[in-house]
């Protein structure tokens, strides 16, 4: 995942699971209005209508930006932050989608020596970020996590759910 973008003064712990909520409602579930989540909204600076994906997806962790030794440490480290605190992270990707898009993730489980697998749900003002997103043939460059010193390479997002404005309007 873009390690960049977990700096301690872009990522949100906890109540992260309030903003997805209120981010992918459906018809069948209602969020009440919520102090909290109106708080959480502004901090992030979540736009009105957002266009949303939600599915999993993986990154491979290295000890150099080579990418050839595997980060083992770094890899649990990031699995275990993860489902210990969840991550907000505001910008995500911005190298790759550009500014705007907000992401959620709340689940990691490591699948091999050299790759975790991550649940996410992103959020964006603008459609077309979702769009890039869900591309399998974006690319994304790696990056470097100084929190858990790994190199990362995030490989294509299984968009599994799509919401667009549209949809609740």
């Amino acid at each position: 995942m873009a390690p960049s973008i977990f700096s301690p003064r872009r990522i949100l712990l906890g109540a992260a699971s309030l903003l997805v909520a209120a981010t992918e409602c459906s018809a069948t579930m209602t969020v009440p209005n919520s102090f909290l989540l109106q708080q959480i909204a502004e901090t992030v600076s979540l736009p009105m209508y957002t266009w949303s994906a939600n599915g999993t997806h993986t990154a491979k962790g290295y000890t150099s930006k080579d990418a050839t030794t595997a980060s083992v440490q770094g890899l649990h480290e990031d699995c275990e932050n993860i489902n210990l605190n969840k991550k907000i992270a505001v910008n995500f990707r911005s190298d790759v989608l550009g500014d705007g898009a907000i992401g959620y993730f709340y689940k990691c489980v490591n699948i091999s020596h050299d790759t975790n697998k991550y649940w996410f749900t992103i959020s964006s003002g603008n459609g077309s970020q979702i769009d890039e997103l869900c591309d399998p043939n974006t690319k994304y460059p790696i990056v470097y996590d100084s929190q858990h010193n790994t190199w990362f390479i995030d490989e294509p997002f299984d968009c599994t759910q799509r919401t667009s404005p549209a949809n609740f309007i």
